[in-house]
C-alpha cells in the first residue's frame, strides 16, 4: 500500500508552495482497517504529518493514499444510534422548515451518504433524494431501502454527468465527508455548477479544529482526513470558491454530534450576513508557535492515558475500551500501553474475530461482557456517552465504572 502514497508539494486550498510541518504522528493506521488475527502486522501503517499553509493558514495533510479499495469495503455507519438519528431528523426538519416549507419540488444530493439514513429523513419531508457513496455494502443497504444511491466516489466526472443531464439540486450535503476530500477546491467549483442559483444551499459538517485543540482530540488527525477547519478558515475557504457561510449555529450544540463544525452556505450573489461573528481568538490557529504548545498537550494527554491504564491494571483491575470508530483506533495506536486493555467493545462490530490495526486489540460485541466481565470501561465514543451508559447499565455496569478518555487526558486528572 505504501507505494500508493502521493506526496503533495503545495497547499490543497490555495496552491501556495510554502507549507510548514506543525505536528507529527509516527506509524499510524487507517481507522477502519480491522483485520483477522492472521493479518496482524500486514495492515497499512504510515506516519501522519500535519502542515500549516503559510499563506491561507489551512491546516492539512500533504500526503494522499489511494484508498479506493479501502472505501469499497468501508462499513462504518452511525444509523443505529438514537443520538445520531435525533440529529439527522432535526437537521432535515430544520432545513425544510426554514427554507422549503412551501416548496413542492425540492431535491438533495448527499456526498458520502452511507446507508441512506440521513437521506431517508429528507425523503419523509418530500425531497427527491440522491446519494453518492463509495462503499458497496452501504450503497446496497441504501438502495434496498429505496434511497437511490450511486456506488462511486464523488468526482469531477460525476459532476459532469449531472451537468450533462441538466440536473441541479437545492441542497448538497456532506456530513464528515468534506474533510476527507483530497481537492476541496475542485469539489466546491463543481458544487457551484450543480447547485440551483435560487434556493440552493451547501451544508457541510466537519471536525472542528478549535474543539480538537480544546478537547485534545489528537485522534482525529487521520490518514483519511485532508483538511482541518475552524469557523474562520472554513469561511475563508468557501469565499475563495464563491460561497458565503450564512450560519454556523442553525442546529444547537445539544443536538449536534461530538466535535461538530456544522455550517450552511449559499453562492455569493444570494448572500445574507453570517449569523456568527468572528473574533480574534481564531488567529491563534494561524501561528506555528501555537502548534508547539499543542504538541506538548498531546504528549501529556497520551501519557495520562498510559499512566491511567498502567496504574489500574497494576492493582488487578481489568479494563476494556468502548468504541471502534476513528477515535478509538487512533488513540490506541498512539498509546504505549494499549495492549494492557482486555478488548475493545463495539455495539455493531464490522465482523467477528477481528482486531484493531496497529494496537491489535480484539473487537467484541456488547454481549461478550456476559461471559467476560471487566472492572472499568474507557469510552472513546464520548459523544454518545449517555447512550452508552444506558446500554451498559443492562449489563450491570454502574456510571462510576464508565470513564471518558477525554476526562483521563485532561491536565490534573488523577491517574
Amino acid at each position: 500500500m505504501k507505494e500508493n502514497i502521493k506526496f503533495l508539494d503545495s497547499c490543497r486550498v490555495c496552491s501556495n508552495k510554502k507549507v510548514s510541518k506543525i505536528l507529527h504522528f509516527k506509524d499510524m493506521p487507517f481507522t477502519d482497517e480491522f483485520i483477522p488475527r492472521k493479518n496482524i502486522g500486514r495492515e497499512f501503517i504510515y506516519d501522519i504529518d500535519i502542515f500549516l499553509c503559510d499563506y491561507c493558514y489551512t491546516v492539512q495533510t500533504q500526503h494522499d493514499v489511494d484508498i479506493d479499495k479501502y472505501y469499497i469495503d468501508y462499513k462504518y455507519s452511525v444509523g443505529q444510534s438514537s443520538k445520531a438519528l435525533k440529529f439527522m431528523d432535526t437537521l432535515a426538519t430544520k432545513i425544510n422548515n426554514d427554507f422549503f416549507l412551501k416548496e413542492k419540488k425540492k431535491s438533495i444530493l448527499e456526498v458520502g451518504s452511507s446507508d441512506g439514513t440521513q437521506l431517508k429523513q429528507f425523503k419523509k419531508l418530500g425531497f427527491d433524494v440522491l446519494g453518492v457513496e463509495p462503499s458497496a455494502q452501504l450503497s446496497n443497504i441504501a438502495n434496498k431501502r429505496k434511497i437511490k444511491t450511486l456506488n462511486k466516489l464523488f468526482s469531477e466526472n460525476v459532476s459532469k454527468d449531472f451537468e450533462a443531464n441538466n440536473q441541479k439540486f437545492n441542497i448538497v450535503l456532506l456530513t464528515y465527508t468534506f474533510d476527507h476530500l483530497p481537492e476541496p477546491g475542485i469539489f466546491l467549483k463543481n458544487c457551484n455548477k450543480i447547485l440551483k442559483n435560487e434556493n440552493g444551499f451547501l451544508i457541510i459538517e466537519v471536525h472542528d479544529l478549535e474543539q480538537i485543540y480544546k478537547k485534545n482530540e489528537f485522534c482525529l488527525f487521520e490518514h483519511e482526513h485532508s483538511i482541518y477547519l475552524t469557523k474562520k478558515s472554513a469561511s475563508r475557504l468557501l469565499k475563495k470558491y464563491n460561497f458565503e457561510i450564512i450560519d454556523f449555529n442553525f442546529i444547537g450544540e445539544d443536538i449536534r454530534r461530538a466535535n461538530s463544525l456544522l455550517f450552511i452556505a449559499k453562492k455569493k450573489k444570494n448572500i445574507v450576513e453570517c449569523k456568527t461573528e468572528m473574533d480574534e481568538s481564531f488567529k491563534v490557529f494561524e501561528s506555528k508557535s501555537f502548534y508547539n504548545s499543542f504538541e506538548k498537550k498531546i504528549k501529556n494527554g497520551i501519557n495520562n492515558l498510559d499512566k491511567y491504564i498502567s496504574n489500574r491494571t497494576s492493582i488487578g483491575k481489568k479494563i476494556a475500551g468502548y468504541g471502534a470508530g476513528g477515535r478509538g483506533v487512533m488513540t490506541l495506536a498512539n498509546m504505549k500501553n494499549s495492549s494492557q486493555l482486555d478488548f475493545l467493545i463495539e455495539k455493531n462490530p464490522k465482523s467477528k474475530k477481528i482486531y484493531t490495526p496497529s494496537s491489535n486489540l480484539p473487537v467484541v460485541s456488547l454481549d461478550y461482557l456476559n461471559e467476560n466481565p471487566i472492572d472499568e470501561i474507557l469510552v472513546f465514543s464520548y459523544g454518545y456517552m449517555d447512550e452508552i451508559k444506558e446500554e451498559l447499565k443492562t449489563y450491570g455496569y454502574q456510571k462510576n465504572q464508565i470513564i471518558s478518555f477525554i476526562d483521563v487526558m485532561k491536565e490534573g486528572k488523577n491517574v
